[in-house]
């Protein structure tokens, strides 16, 4: 990877971890744990949860297990996209914001034993999504991204390239 992308990279990364740091801290300093703010009527709402599982709740009470999980997907990430991101200046930015979205939650897992989540999406007087916060939406839209950023550019090679 070239110096400009690993600059990218670092940039994209520490930009999400301050902006879930911020956004956690505020949210753990005005909200006690369970209550909610509603930000668009019941459909958005800021409510302050503490998740000591895996993404969803899954794995509930793991935190050393999710420990070491979060060090080697962030490892994982570094050695599988190293060549992907030198290649592209969109693909690096999304490995920015996987490492900086897992730095983020790996805080709070070793920090406090659990993570803090905060937005809350759903219908009103009905089902509600999963709460989630900078960091979990940060891995989440970097993952999609660059899966369609890599379909992408398999599109873009001539046929013959593809199947080779």
């Amino acid at each position: 990877m070239t110096p400009r992308r690993i600059v990218l990279v670092a940039a994209v990364t520490v930009l999400v971890f301050v902006l879930d740091r911020i956004t956690k801290i505020a949210v753990d300093s005005s909200l006690a744990v369970g209550a909610s703010v509603d930000v668009v009527g019941q459909w958005v709402r800021i409510r302050h949860v503490t998740n000591n599982g895996a993404a969803f709740g899954l794995l509930p009470e793991r935190t050393t297990l999710l420990s070491i999980l979060s060090v080697l997907a962030v490892v994982a990430i570094v050695f599988y996209y190293r060549r992907l991101a030198a290649q592209s200046r969109l693909i690096a930015a999304t490995l920015g914001m996987q490492l900086g979205g897992a730095f983020g939650n790996l805080v709070d897992r070793v920090g406090q034993g659990y993570v803090v989540d905060f937005i809350d999406v759903g219908i009103p007087d009905g089902p509600r999504f999963w709460s989630f916060n900078v960091a979990d939406s940060s891995i989440v839209v970097g993952i999609i991204a660059v899966t369609v950023l890599l379909w992408w550019q398999e599109r873009q090679q001539p046929r013959d390239l593809r199947h080779a």
